[in-house]
């Protein structure tokens, strides 16, 4: 019994091979231990019932491990694959997320440009000409890393191109500051107004003929749909040249053009009349002049006062009925009624266009200026006028703006607030 217990054990923890193994050595060790100590061999018959026995236990035991190492390897192997998929499942989950990161960053980085690109693009809207073209170039070379950036504007009296501003890093020994329009790649540009890239120089010969040797990309610029001049790329690093620039470029340049148009509007305005000779009232250069001279009291503090502007929307109507003049002295007259209304000692100008005119008022901050606009109103709906015998009433439209001692406020600031003011009011 002994020994079939000890072979069945062994068989099924161990193996078919360790039973028998188990069972011969138990088999002869009983053979001859009973022939060794009781001096005669057991029973043949009874040894070999108990050997058939035993080998049919030691079956079913290696059996019965089989069985369960069969069932323990497929736990494992499912054991391993659920390890094996967590694991994937892990690495992909990780990729995705460093996706994800990688496009917030973008997309951060994208609205951090686009905050700059707008403010940059605020900057060049100012009046004076000279900063507006600097604050372009500047804009320009920051987010392309262009090295060296020219501007070229034409001259009529000599048909060629002049250099008005040229910025960068490396500047080189032969500057020149007059182009040709027929044998340069900025000449080519303004004639033709489109966008030259050193690429296209593969594509045309006609332009590779051409002096490309300070011409990277180069844009015109157009104002009034008339090429008013060409700014010229004429350095950046091999790893900015894309097509991407070039779009960028295109961009910002189309960005800056109103801002740049209005500069150059009101360098023409200072080199006008001083005052309009139908009313005989100062033009938008003095009021301009007025704005920059008058923010300072003796002090140095600010000082406290308004500026209104009235665009009189149907002027172009009436003046085809009644006349240029007549309209312009009663838009002229409407206004001083208005000042005469104000106890403040108020000054009326021009404004940029014939149907728009301004009111500048010391000493009256908002609050005061908002009251006095709802007054104004009030009075020009109630009031009517007669010409060439016929009652009419005048459509206008207002904004304002005002500079007190709280907030500092530089003349094109207050110049914009009003304007911005006026457009809303005409939507």
């Amino acid at each position: 019994m002994l020994i079939l217990t000890l072979s069945l054990f062994l068989s099924f923890w161990h193996g078919r091979f360790a039973g028998f193994v188990s069972l011969t050595v138990s088999a002869l060790i009983y053979t001859t231990g009973r022939y060794y100590f009781f001096n005669f061999a057991p029973d043949i018959k009874s040894l070999f019932n108990v050997v058939s026995l035993g080998a049919l236990f030691i079956y079913l035991g290696g059996a019965l491990r089989a069985f369960r190492e069969n069932h323990k390897n497929k736990i494992m192997i499912r054991y391993r694959k659920a390890s094996d998929k967590k694991t994937r499942l892990s690495m992909i989950s990780k990729a995705q997320q460093n996706i994800i990161n990688e496009l917030e960053e973008r997309v951060t980085r994208q609205k951090d440009s686009l905050n700059l690109l707008f403010e940059r693009i605020n900057e060049i809207d100012c009046l004076d000409t000279n900063i507006s073209i600097s604050k372009l170039l500047d804009t320009l070379i920051h987010f392309t890393s262009a090295e060296n950036i020219s501007i070229w504007v034409f001259d009529p009296s000599s048909n060629k191109l002049k250099l008005k501003m040229r910025k960068g890093e490396k500047q080189t020994e032969k500057v020149r500051d007059v182009l040709d329009l027929q044998d340069t790649i900025e000449g080519w540009v303004f004639r033709n107004n489109q966008l030259f890239s050193m690429r296209m120089t593969l594509d045309y010969d006609n332009l590779s003929k051409l002096n490309t040797e300070n011409s990277i990309i180069c844009c015109p610029v157009v104002l009034d749909n008339k090429i008013w001049g060409v700014i010229n790329i004429e350095s950046l690093p091999f790893i900015k040249y894309s097509e991407y620039t070039e779009n960028l470029i295109q961009i910002i340049i189309s960005l800056g053009q109103p801002a740049l148009k209005k500069a150059l509007d009101f360098e023409n305005l200072l080199s006008g009349d001083e005052q309009n000779e139908t009313t005989g009232l100062p033009q938008f250069t003095q009021l301009y002049r007025i704005l920059d001279k008058n923010r300072y009291d003796d002090s140095g503090t600010f000082n406290t006062s308004s500026l209104i502007i009235f665009d009189f929307l149907e002027f172009s109507e009436l003046s085809q009925h009644y006349g240029y003049e007549k309209i312009l002295n009663l838009q002229a007259e409407l206004l001083k009624e208005l000042s005469d209304h104000n106890s403040n000692s108020s000054e009326i100008f021009h404004y940029r266009q014939d149907s728009m005119m301004a009111m500048y008022i010391p000493h009256l901050d908002y609050d005061g200026c908002s009251l006095f606009c709802l007054q104004s109103l009030e009075y020009i709906n109630s009031k009517k006028w007669i010409l060439e015998g016929q009652t009419i009433s005048l459509d206008v439209s207002l904004g304002y703006s005002s500079n007190g001692t709280n907030e500092k406020v530089d003349p094109d600031d207050l110049i914009k607030r009003a304007e911005y003011l006026l457009e809303i009011q005409k939507i």
